[in-house]
């Protein structure tokens, strides 16, 4: 039996879906409005907060790399001229002035590489280590800078009299074959196993600059102490 057809009249009292739909909306709105816009403005408090932040950051790593810059500048001033201790506790303050303002950024962690370099140009070693120390610790493991700053705490304490301590440093660069100063801290491994009476040590080191280091400038030197 089919089924009967609709009159015209049915068909017009019959709710619209779409009318139907939106006043569901609506009533849902109603009903829960306070909550939709309080919801929706916590996440416009979110994107502005973390927007400010964004830009202030930006802000603050953009400043810090000009002082960066014009602190490597007057370092690299220094060092030509081959400065005195005063001129070195300037620079020293050049790149103090980014710890103390711009600490929380990226840029700072350069600066304490070149902070603790230039308090060991001035003699200031317990500053070097704890600033070379701070930085190993902030710097991740494949950053340029952390080699610098673990070979310049190698040098720091070697100075400071602590061979052992220089020798692990040292040592952490050496088993780096990738490390772009391996050759320098092997020939100053050969030299503090020298001092340390430990002969086949720093016969090793020599030889490991000769064996992967022909173009290295301890090259000729750590032939002369093989030979002998």
């Amino acid at each position: 039996m089919a089924p009967e057809k609709q009159t015209r009249k049915e068909l017009l009292e019959e709710p619209d879906p779409v009318t139907v739909v939106l006043h569901r909306i609506a009533g849902f709105f109603m009903t829960y409005w306070k909550p939709i816009v309080s919801g929706f403005a916590a996440v416009l408090i979110i994107v502005a907060t973390v927007s400010g932040y964004l830009y202030v950051q930006h802000r603050a790593e953009t400043e810090a790399s000009v002082l960066f810059t014009r602190g490597m500048d007057h370092y690299a001033a220094v060092q030509n001229s081959n400065g005195s201790q005063e001129q070195y506790q300037a620079v020293k303050r050049d790149f103090k002035a980014i710890l103390d303002d711009y600490g929380n950024t990226n840029v700072a962690d350069l600066a304490l590489v070149q902070y603790a370099s230039a308090s060991y140009r001035a003699g200031d070693l317990e500053e070097a280590v704890a600033h070379y120390e701070k930085a190993i610790s902030r710097l991740p493991r494949d950053h340029e800078f952390r080699e610098m700053a673990v070979i310049g705490l190698a040098y720091a304490h070697e100075e400071a009299g602590d061979r052992d301590k220089a020798i692990q440093y040292f040592e952490m660069i050496a088993e780096n074959p990738d490390a772009a100063t391996r050759d320098q801290a092997l020939f100053r491994l050969g030299q503090l196993y020298t001092d340390a009476d430990a002969p086949e040590k720093s016969q090793e080191a020599f030889e490991k600059i000769l064996a992967a280091h022909q173009d290295s400038i301890y090259y000729d030197l750590a032939k002369t102490r093989v030979e002998q």
